[in-house]
């Protein structure tokens, strides 16, 4: 129980003492033994301010509230910076940027090394020359063929035939045959009147 209270309570019953008999009787005929004045004893509100010594009462004395809060105080230091917290999960993908401007063209590199050496091709013709027919005259409503013959040793690359004359030609077949020793163009002149004159020509070559 704290003191202020027993304090109070004693001068309280004191001054109820006094009131009852002359100061001088009352203050020689004043005994009262240890602790036995306490709350029960005090009857209500006979211990005011002007009753209690300055610097007796604790903050534990008052009730929650009944004392004004005090100025504030200065800041108090920073604390020590905490430990490092756990790894957070990965954030969702951003949307794509924007394309960024072209940039600048590069210097020209070092020539590249020169690359190993083909194979050999295939042999090609050579020999190239043209040989012309004779003319072959073929009559109104008639048919004729015109050859073209490549020298020994050589065989037919290509061919065709070229026409003079009154005549008007329908060809038939324009080649070569299976050996290619030469080219044959079969016509007909499908002309009512006039002759038709035919000649063969054939490319050829010398084939390896």
């Amino acid at each position: 129980m704290p003191k202020t209270p027993v304090i109070l309570a004693a001068t309280a019953l004191a001054v109820a003492a006094f009131g009852a008999a002359p100061l001088g009787h009352a203050a020689g005929k004043l005994i009262l033994p240890t602790n036995s004045v306490g709350s029960k004893q005090l009857k209500v509100s006979s211990v005011t301010s002007q009753k209690v010594k300055d610097g007796t009462l604790t903050p534990s004395d008052f009730a929650a509230g009944q004392l004004p809060a005090g100025a504030r105080g200065p800041k108090g230091d920073n604390g020590e910076a905490g430990s490092q917290g756990p790894k957070g999960d990965a954030g969702a993908t951003g949307s794509q940027g924007a394309a960024g401007a072209k940039g600048d063209t590069g210097e020209k590199g070092e020539p590249g090394i020169p690359g190993a050496k083909g194979d050999t091709g295939a042999p090609g013709a050579s020999g190239y020359q043209i040989v012309t027919g004779t003319a072959v005259q073929i009559a109104p409503g008639a048919s004729g063929s015109a050859t073209a013959t490549c020298p020994a040793g050589k065989k037919a690359l290509g061919g065709g035939f070229s026409t003079t004359g009154l005549g008007r030609a329908r060809v038939d077949a324009s080649g070569p045959p299976s050996d290619g020793q030469f080219w044959l163009v079969s016509a007909g002149n499908v002309a009512a009147a006039g002759t038709l004159s035919l000649q063969a020509h054939v490319m050829c070559g010398a084939v390896v």
